[in-house]
């Protein structure tokens, strides 16, 4: 966790790629969690530790942290938080470095976090562009200018989701392992209080029972090229579901396409930051849509993810130019000062 902030253009993401977190480039896997190997399916998968994760409890905590700690009215911020912990691009067998890394980070001052959120998501940004703008409500916050108070109830929500295993939830280098929960719906739920979410239509669906559905269509639905579409996602638990049957049936996500499509601004930027976590693949798209009057935007959403990944291409392509001039221009210097000397 370094300090500087990255400037971050509000359309498209980061507009300039900054280091990650201190040790994060040397400990993570080389082609990136979401694909350094990477089971394609499961035949016999061990069975989940439902008691590894409580959800509810990990809501209130994150609640309790962000509200007693004077975090103000937003709830941007401490989704934020919680969605750098999910995305931290460090994964392993078993989530066997969880405990350190939660040390780690619970050690660094808060006046660091805008930063490392910053950071987090330009490394994923690099990687997918579209998933990232349409989480960027949950991380542009991290451009802004906060009081010590709210930067320190930030600090408070991370030890918070530490404490309560959210490194051990979501690092795991196999997706399944790591796609046993839905981190991001805990959190907003604990956020939200019921009164808020019932004029939104915020209903969320049990997981035994999207478990149960997802396993009734992949069932029925022929193995190849499926299409998942969730056009009243929320945080993304159907499509959760869905790539949990897969896999336990030996396929790969990767190999189908998802469409995940939600109204409210929060939920779709979770359910975006949970595509990632979950690694439903290359074929995913999340847009924040009103599908009411807009219906099905998986078109749109398909152009907007070509119209991303060409932003980040030029940008990537200015920030090399801009690093050989810089490199030429430094060893001209030292050519110069060398001639200059007696």
């Amino acid at each position: 966790m370094t300090g500087g902030r990255p400037h971050v253009d509000g359309r498209h993401g980061p507009a300039a790629v900054p280091p990650s977190p201190e040790g994060l480039d040397a400990l993570a896997p080389a082609t990136g969690p979401a694909t350094a190997d990477r089971p394609a399916g499961r035949a016999a998968l061990p069975p989940a530790d439902a008691a590894a994760f409580d959800g509810p409890r990990f809501a209130e905590a994150i609640a309790r942290a962000w509200w007693s700690g004077g975090g103000g009215a937003r709830t941007d911020i401490p989704l934020g938080i919680v969605a750098t912990l999910a995305l931290w691009p460090i994964k392993t067998d078993g989530a066997g470095h969880a405990p350190a890394l939660a040390a780690f980070i619970t050690r660094q001052p808060a006046v660091r976090w805008p930063a490392t959120v910053g950071q987090v998501a330009a490394w994923h940004w690099v990687r997918r562009p579209d998933l990232m703008e349409t989480a960027l409500p949950l991380l542009s916050w991290a451009e802004e200018e906060h009081l010590a108070a709210t930067v320190g109830a930030a600090k408070a929500v991370a030890d918070a989701a530490l404490r309560s295993g959210i490194l051990g939830a979501t690092g795991h280098r196999d997706p399944y392992l790591r796609s046993r929960v839905d981190v991001m719906f805990w959190a907003l739920n604990g956020l939200r209080h019921s009164a808020e979410r019932a004029p939104r239509g915020e209903y969320q669906t049990p997981a035994h029972i999207g478990d149960l559905i997802a396993r009734m269509l992949t069932d029925s639905a022929p193995a190849a090229d499926r299409t998942v579409g969730e056009l009243a996602a929320g945080t993304g638990g159907l499509a959760r579901a869905a790539a949990q049957a897969m896999r336990e049936q030996g396929e790969d996500p990767h190999q189908h396409t998802w469409h995940l499509q939600e109204l409210d601004p929060l939920a779709a930027a979770a359910a975006a930051v949970n595509a990632l976590v979950w690694d439903l693949g290359p074929g995913a798209t999340v847009t924040c849509s009103d599908t009411l009057r807009a219906g099905d935007r998986h078109t749109a959403a398909l152009d907007s993810r070509q119209s991303a990944a060409r932003h980040r291409d030029r940008v990537l392509a200015s920030a090399r130019t801009i690093a050989a001039q810089e490199s030429a221009l430094r060893h001209l210097g030292r050519n110069a000062g060398e001639h200059d000397q007696p």
